[in-house]
């Protein structure tokens, strides 16, 4: 033990402060982390105690012994200052564990007490301190118990705050699932998110978490689920067309066309591309544009719309090579060969099947097929 640590110690038990005394000696004496354990667990949450400047040692123990000496004499709120004191400090620190464990000792002390404001300003900074430390689930149940407390007092800016938290938290912990590939517990914090986004009365965060919930619905893939993530693609739109978001209303007419598309209901998607394909041009945005011509051009193929497939993806094509992307205009050349050769599938057919002569011509004079057709008619 360093000189200083020990005669503050001793200090403490001089006092006859005894909890100050096995606070503080619990702080000072915590084991360190040798590196070699620090590198084995780096990709781990760290939870690893940050050690306490020198020179906040004596703020330290000075806290602690007046939380003791106003709990003594039945000052909770003097106690509830000192160990917030000692929680802001910590969290200062980036120790939020220990900022947890006074959080915990502020909270207790409200209850007790039935301080009200004080329990929710304790539950608030217990769930962002839980949240810091990537700790989603217990953060989670610390909004949710501060949003019951804020609808009980009737306090209605408590409760968008809480469910302004809620949002965050449950977007987190859906993120988490979608990376483990568990789409249905990913769905259900996505409408637990839509359902808070609401309560906050921000168009933004709901119009957000509409689509975000479609997408989720989407990745289930059952036909009932498209079905509903189109009714929330739908919502989406609608809020921002209010809002005037054009390129969160490209992001929804491309979403629900691509639905569509899988609910095979080609005129639908068509629909959806062509105002997806307007709101790109409105925007200025090249690369929103190109895609807009690709999906139009491979949807159109699909429905054996050669002429207007080769339109479009001509038109993908241009926009590949002025975006100057490579991998772009490399996708562009094949879809665009693709449906040029699919345009004069039909004639070719009908001359290698049918017209003797023209094949003939083609293969020792390379006359192209075309030019025999056009005579021909």
């Amino acid at each position: 033990m360093s000189s200083d640590k020990q005669s503050l110690c001793i200090d403490i038990l001089v006092s006859g402060h005894v909890q100050a005394y096995v606070d503080f000696f619990y702080l000072t004496h915590r084991p360190e982390v040798d590196r070699e354990e620090e590198e084995e667990e780096e990709e781990e949450p760290q939870e690893d105690q940050v050690g306490i400047p020198s020179a906040m040692l004596p703020h330290v123990k000075t806290q602690l012994a007046e939380a003791e000496v106003a709990r003594r004499r039945g000052d909770t709120q003097a106690v509830f200052a000192s160990y917030r004191q000692l929680a802001d400090f910590f969290t200062g620190l980036e120790d939020q564990r220990t900022a947890i464990y006074f959080w915990e000792k502020c909270l207790e002390i409200t209850q007790l007490t039935s301080d009200t404001e004080g329990e929710k300003q304790a539950t608030r900074s217990l769930g962002m301190a839980h949240e810091a430390s990537k700790d989603m689930p217990a953060a989670i149940k610390q909004y949710e118990t501060l949003l019951r407390l804020a609808q009980t007092s009737g306090d209605v800016a408590g409760e968008q705050q809480a469910n302004e938290h809620l949002v965050v938290s449950y977007e987190a912990v859906a993120l988490s699932k979608e990376a483990a590939d568990d789409p249905k517990a990913a769905l259900e914090y996505r409408e637990k998110c839509l359902e808070t986004s609401r309560a906050t009365g921000d168009p933004a965060k709901e119009s957000k978490a509409q689509y975000d919930l479609g997408q989720a619905h989407e990745k289930i893939g059952e036909m009932e689920h498209i079905k509903r993530a189109i009714g929330h693609y739908e919502q989406h739109l609608a809020l921002s067309e209010k809002a005037g978001d054009i390129d969160a209303q490209g992001a929804a007419c491309y979403a629900l066309a691509q639905a569509y598309q899988r609910l095979q209901d080609g005129e639908a998607s068509l629909t959806h591309l062509q105002k997806f394909l307007q709101l790109a041009q409105t925007s200025g945005k090249p690369t929103a544009q190109a895609e807009a011509c690709c999906s139009l051009g491979v949807l159109y193929n699909q429905q054996n719309d050669y002429a207007s497939a080769v339109q479009y993806l001509e038109r993908y094509f241009e926009l590949a090579r002025s975006i100057g992307d490579r991998v772009m205009v490399d996708k562009a050349r094949t879809y665009l060969g693709i449906a040029r050769g699919n345009s004069v599938l039909p004639s070719y057919m009908n001359v290698v099947t049918s017209d003797l002569d023209a094949l003939l011509r083609w293969k020792n004079r390379r006359t192209p097929f075309t030019d025999q057709l056009q005579v021909s008619h």
